[in-house]
């Protein structure tokens, strides 16, 4: 036993019926049992050290604010009453029992144990809720001993908040999506179940499970907790240069044992000695070996020579990318490798490039190459003329014909009203496909696009740049968002060197780039909480191609009009400005869903698979439309439910560009993460959900054509996945063999490997997640429920 009174659970006393008890949430402080994400940086010896000094500021704070709540009743209240609405007591949460004497000497002497019980994270917080509230607290509060700078005001306002009449849940989030405190009268079973623990959704989920229980919620401040080293340097900043993390709203608790820790961890840098822990009146185990200094600064301590090596592997794989950009254009005159040879090695070099910018090591050096390949690679063949398709002629005739100011919804190019035209533009409307009978299917905004890129140069060259320039801003809102999510911009190589995307955008020019661009903007925009700048670029993208309107529902909030609103404006405003083509202003929409078999049914490979079995042979199409509903409408409901919610604190803490995280991150989906570490994916539910429309609505409608699906490659950088990739690269690989000579037969069986390969990816990463989750849940098992991790 130790030196702390061990509250018995169901030894009530009435008279704390007034009082919030302020647990927190710990684990014995032993050397590689506790914080041992945080090595490396540390060692296991460093990292237990660091936890007592933890524990000794957190539960100090919790000590300063029970006196302080203290002292204000007795000014409130004449001596000799008793009511005490905002008293507190502070308390640990412990485990394992039969450790309590780990704790002797580290916490006030006014503190409290109070044993843990329970398996997963959530059922120990739930019994630990119960159990003191069995006790005979008015309220308890449960906190992670991971955030010793914890201001002292949102405890304050959260033993406040709880001591007003009426039931709710008090919830403080962490800038990783997870939360630093939670506080209750009652113990709220909906509050940890159903959570998915140890990822960046846990604030999320727990804030709509509260929702659909109809608890009141009261949110605190959001802060932060140390569990790795990306923020160990945050912390460090915060206590020894004085700079507050720039989402903090209150300032921190001074977490004067944590700054000792730090500062004799910084000191020792160029000095081969030893520290001490900060284990007063602890066990002290063993001394503190000296640091590398890279660990001073908070980061893993990967040798130096680990980035270059990952540099120069891709090194290597983007010159062999390059050289296939340029075999690629040449294919086109003589035959070498084949079309589908250079495809299929440019898919496998692509494939090693993602798994090693996704595991392995960069540095400050690694975005410069990869951007740099990344044009070199669409150098190769932006100059060349298009010959894998010959839409970008359409393009340039659209531009062409608006400068004459004729609206290009009204002829079809090879009307003789048009013939005006043609002199000094032979080669564009000999290239036309659909000339003689298709008028033009693109929506406004891409008319107005055509339009300004010839209004400088009535060219497929200029149009071409255009599009790569479009591509420029795509790269850009995608790094951005890869540093606010704590990864590495590196990783936006996922875009930058996908060979499908240098053949359709750089080699054929295709509009597709336009919706890339206004896509990821929106997705930027919409966390950014810009509904209405949302709403703009949404509705641009549906006016460059119709597709992206799949996405409205995940981009969405509820109760917000704003981001419809001004959808509904762009496509209305869009359509008015070429409103004097009468019912021409919807162009070849109608001509091309019967010329693509949209109406026979001739179009959905899943139908035609369906029709292949016993008794289905005449499933009409009418049946499938509703299948393909209802398998919309339930990603519609999940986004409703998960990415809907009209709520700041819904949304982890955004990451600035030059915040400590910035070099840090996994791809959460994926099986290897970076660096081989379990780290919290924060992307928010809406990018997920966008992601599952985008790609739900390619496997049900099957298109032809592989710049289709080049949409998708920005969900593949924000959330890389196996099945996304598979089906990213096998159409691309698949469209350059002779399955994809337009036969139906050939076209089935390319289907028929694409949709399995898919699935078999499915498969797989479904299994990969389930190991990775059940080696998590054993490595953790019985470890504190820390709750925001």
């Amino acid at each position: 036993m130790g030196m702390y009174e061990v509250l018995t659970v169901g030894e009530c006393d009435a008279g704390l019926a007034g009082v919030c008890a302020l647990a927190v949430m710990a684990k014995a402080p032993r050397a590689g049992k506790v914080k041992t994400r945080l090595a490396p940086p540390l060692t296991l010896e460093e990292s237990a050290a660091l936890n007592v000094c933890f524990l000794r500021d957190t539960t100090q704070n919790i000590a300063e604010v029970c006196d302080a709540l203290a002292a204000e009743e007795h000014s409130r209240f004449p001596t000799g009453m008793t009511e005490r609405k905002t008293k507190a007591v502070g308390m640990v949460c412990y485990t394992p029992v039969g450790d309590e004497a780990a704790f002797d000497g580290i916490l006030p002497e006014s503190f409290k144990l109070i044993a843990q019980r329970g398996d997963g994270f959530g059922e120990r917080l739930l019994h630990a809720a119960e159990d003191i509230l069995a006790c005979g607290y008015g309220a308890v509060c449960l906190i992670d001993s991971d955030s010793p700078t914890m201001p002292a005001e949102a405890l304050e306002m959260a033993v406040r908040e709880l001591a007003r009449e009426g039931d709710r849940v008090v919830l403080g989030g962490s800038d990783d999506g997870g939360y630093y405190l939670i506080g209750m009268k009652r113990a709220h079973a909906a509050a940890f179940r159903n959570i998915s623990w140890s990822t960046g959704s846990v604030y999320l989920e727990t804030v709509e499970n509260l929702r659909v229980a109809g608890v009141e919620l009261v949110e605190l401040p959001t802060w932060y907790d140390v569990d790795d080293g990306a923020m160990l340097a945050v912390l460090e900043a915060e206590l020894l240069e004085g700079k507050q993390p720039e989402f903090a709203e209150l300032e921190g608790y001074k977490a004067e044992k944590t700054r000792e820790f730090l500062e004799r961890r910084r000191n020792v840098a160029s000095h081969p000695s030893t520290i001490k822990p900060c284990m007063d009146g602890a066990p002290r185990n063993s001394a503190i070996p000296l640091l590398a200094k890279n660990a001073m600064n908070g980061a893993p301590v990967v040798p130096t020579w680990r980035g270059w090596v990952t540099n120069a592997l891709l090194c290597v794989i983007g010159v062999a990318l390059v050289w296939m950009a340029r075999q690629f254009v040449m294919e086109s005159t003589r035959f070498e490798l084949g079309f589908s040879g250079v495809s299929g090695w440019s898919a496998w070099l692509f494939v090693a490039a993602v798994v090693v910018v996704l595991t392995q090591p960069v540095n400050r050096a690694t975005i410069w190459i990869v951007l740099g390949f990344a044009l070199a690679m669409r150098g190769m063949t932006l100059f060349a003329k298009p010959f894998l398709s010959t839409d970008i002629y359409r393009y340039v005739w659209d531009g062409i014909v608006q400068h004459a100011h004729v609206n290009p919804y009204r002829y079809v190019p090879g009307d003789a009203a048009l013939s005006f035209l043609r002199p000094g533009h032979e080669e564009i409307f000999n290239n036309i496909n659909r000339r003689d009978y298709a008028r033009t299917i693109y929506p406004p905004v891409a008319q107005m696009i055509y339009w300004a890129v010839t209004l400088v140069s009535p060219t497929v060259q200029a149009m071409k740049v255009a599009m790569v320039g479009f591509e420029c801003v795509t790269m850009c809102a995608l790094m951005t968002m890869l540093r606010w999510m704590g990864r590495s911009s590196a990783e936006v190589l996922l875009y930058a060197w996908c060979p499908l995307l240098v053949w359709e955008i750089a080699g054929a020019g295709h509009v597709d780039a336009v919706v890339l661009c206004f896509v990821t903007l929106a997705l930027l925009a919409r966390w950014r909480d810009q509904p209405v700048l949302t709403g703009l670029l949404i509705g641009c993208a549906v006016m460059t191609k119709f597709y992206p309107l799949v996405l409205v529902p995940a981009l969405w909030r509820r109760g917000d009009w704003k981001m419809p609103a001004s959808v509904a404006a762009v496509c209305a405003v869009g359509y008015a400005m070429y409103s004097s083509a009468g019912k021409f202003v919807f162009g070849f929409l109608g001509g091309y869903s019967k010329e693509e078999g949209l109406d026979t049914g001739a179009r959905y490979f899943l139908l035609e698979l369906a029709q292949k079995a016993p008794g289905l042979e005449h499933l009409p199409v009418a049946v499938y439309m509703v299948f393909c509903a209802i398998v919309m409408g339930a990603i519609c409901w999940w986004c409703w439910r998960n990415a809907f919610i009209q709520n700041q604190k819904s949304v982890p803490q955004r990451l600035k560009p030059d915040s400590a995280r910035s070099s840090y991150g996994m791809a959460e989906a994926m099986p290897l993460t970076k660096r081989g570490s379990v780290l919290s994916h924060i992307s928010p539910p809406f990018v997920r959900g966008a992601m599952m429309l985008a790609m739900a609505m390619m496997l049900l409608f099957s298109p032809h054509y592989p710049w289709y699906i080049v949409w998708l490659v920005p969900f593949f950088v924000l959330r890389p996945n196996l099945p996304l990739l598979v089906y990213l690269m096998g159409m691309f690989y698949l469209c350059t063999t002779l399955l994809a000579d337009g036969t139906a037969a050939r076209g089935f069986v390319l289907n028929e490997i694409l949709y399995g390969g898919v699935a078999v990816a499915f498969v797989l990463q479904w299994l990969a997640q389930k190991l990775v989750k059940t080696h998590v849940s054993k490595s953790r098992h019985g470890a504190a429920a820390g709750v925001a991790l």
